[in-house]
């Protein structure tokens, strides 16, 4: 598990996103930023307490113990 850290927080790459991700977003939609804190600004509004994307990672996380369940690769204590 070499992508968890000493206090147990997921710090993978897959989560990274940058200016360039809005810029290519904003391009496929025939748009532009005027400034690079305009591209800067739209980042961090994405991801700021942004209820959204911490439930698509819940959500995410449950089917994957559903998932290692269902193979017999995972094997959960009952709290019983």
């Amino acid at each position: 598990m070499n992508n968890i850290n000493k206090d147990g927080i997921y710090i993978g790459s897959e989560v990274q996103w940058g200016v360039e991700d809005v810029t290519r977003i904003l391009f496929e939609r025939g748009k532009y930023a005027s400034s690079r804190e305009d591209l800067e600004r739209i980042l961090n509004a994405s991801f700021e307490d942004n209820e959204m994307v911490m439930n698509a990672i819940s959500e995410s996380i449950s089917i994957t113990i559903d998932y290692m369940l269902d193979e017999g690769e995972l094997k959960l204590n009952d709290n019983s």
